[in-house]
C-alpha cells in the first residue's frame, strides 16, 4: 500500500510548487524592470543628443552638464 501522509504529501508537491513559485516571481521581476530600461534608453539618446550639439571634442564638464540636463535638472 502507498503511503499518503501528509509528508508524503508534501514531498511530492514541493518541488512543482517551488518551480512555480520560482518562475512567477522571474517574470515578475523581468515586468518591474522594463521601466527602468525605457528611462535608461532615453536619458542614453537625450545625452549623445546634447553631446552631438555641443560638438565631439567636449570636455568632461559639458558631459556632466549634459547628464544634470536630460535628467531634469537646471
Amino acid at each position: 500500500m502507498s503511503d499518503h501522509s501528509p509528508r508524503e504529501m508534501i514531498r511530492a508537491h514541493a518541488y512543482p510548487v517551488l518551480a512555480a513559485v520560482s518562475t512567477v516571481a522571474l517574470v515578475v521581476i523581468a515586468a518591474s524592470l522594463a521601466p527602468i530600461s525605457q528611462q535608461a534608453k532615453y536619458q542614453n539618446r537625450c545625452v549623445e543628443e546634447t553631446l552631438r550639439q555641443v560638438g565631439t571634442k567636449a570636455p568632461a564638464i559639458v558631459h556632466a552638464i549634459a547628464v544634470n540636463r536630460c535628467s531634469g535638472g537646471s
